[in-house]
């Protein structure tokens, strides 16, 4: 999957294939009245690929860019893996129309096999953040962790702060004007909510941090949501649309559902249905906490169009305030 193929590069030889799957995308879009999407370079997805799909759907797509083919072309040791060549990367794809932030995660060598100290891993990270501040735009900073068949790739192993998301504060303190995204706000697969803890203790303290919550279930949210030091500013909805994650539904225990990567299940085939889920947990939760229409509008929109200043046709129904 790492070195896939996409598909107008493709031949007989090549093991994984990546598609343009945005048709299937457009389809859940319409579905769930979602106008606007951030596409992810993962799973084999390509920066090239995106730049295609957003500029076939004017107005429907921006994207977070990533050091793809520099990652590519070490993995097949075409040539060795330098934070140069990926920040040069990343500042090429910053400064096409359409690309907005960084990510997913911050990456590293992907032939390192070896854990690194955090003083040196901390020198890498600040190269993505420089570039990040010289295009204005938010880091995504990986955070949660899958078991199942997907808990053996060893990233959690190799860099510390895969394993620690409170790193991130000591980076927060040296780029103050870089925003910052966790992925999946903590909880990207599984039960346990140790991240979440620990990416809302750097939200807590830094105003431009934000979380994911799309896989949250709804007890979940209230971490966040009910923190006086997290404002409803710092939430965003954000899932992992096309992931091989299943709902795993246990009634009357705690949690009563979540996401996982399941062995005994073997990998789904069909189209997971992220969006339903998660919007289901989140308006469970407005019902339950009568969460205002403006807080929930904040969170389904208008905090990303804010935070990635995205041009929309009309942003009056999220709320702002003139102070007198």
């Amino acid at each position: 999957m790492k070195t896939a193929t996409p598909a107008d590069e493709a031949n007989d030889d090549d093991d994984v294939i990546v598609f343009d799957n945005s048709e299937r995308l457009l389809e859940d879009m319409d579905t769930y009245n979602v106008d606007m999407c951030i596409l992810l370079s993962a799973f084999g997805m390509t920066n090239e690929i995106n730049h295609q799909i957003i500029k076939h759907n004017p107005g429907k797509f921006v994207a977070a860019a990533a050091p793809v083919q520099t990652k590519k072309r070490a993995l097949r040791g075409e040539e060795a893996w330098t934070w140069e060549a990926a920040c040069e990367e990343l500042d090429e794809w910053l400064s096409k129309d359409g690309f907005v932030m960084t990510g997913e995660g911050i990456r590293g060598d992907p032939t390192r096999k070896e854990p690194i100290e955090w003083s040196q891993r901390k020198d890498h990270i600040r190269q993505v953040f420089d570039v990040a501040a010289d295009h204005n735009v938010p880091v995504r900073w990986h955070t949660g962790y899958v078991s199942g068949y997907g808990g053996s790739h060893g990233l959690f192993d190799i860099f510390p702060d895969w394993r620690n998301p409170t790193l991130a504060s000591q980076i927060k303190a040296e780029y103050p004007g870089v925003p910052l995204v966790f992925d999946h706000g903590g909880m990207q697969g599984g039960w346990r909510e140790k991240y979440v803890d620990d990416v809302c203790q750097v939200a807590a303290t830094h105003d431009n941090v934000y979380l994911e919550i799309g896989l949250y279930w709804k007890e979940l949210m209230k971490k966040p949501l009910k923190d006086p030091n997290i404002s409803i500013d710092q939430i965003l909805w954000g899932t992992d649309w096309g992931a091989s994650m299943v709902q795993h539904s246990q009634p009357q225990e705690s949690p009563p559902t979540y996401w996982e990567q399941i062995k005994n299940r073997g990998l789904p085939a069909h189209q997971v249905d992220y969006w339903g889920a998660s919007l289901r947990q989140l308006l469970k939760y407005s019902l339950e906490e009568d969460l205002t229409q403006d807080d929930l509008n904040l969170i389904l929109g208008g905090n990303a169009v804010r935070l990635l200043d995205l041009e929309i046709p009309q942003d009056r129904i999220f709320s702002e305030y003139i102070p007198l």
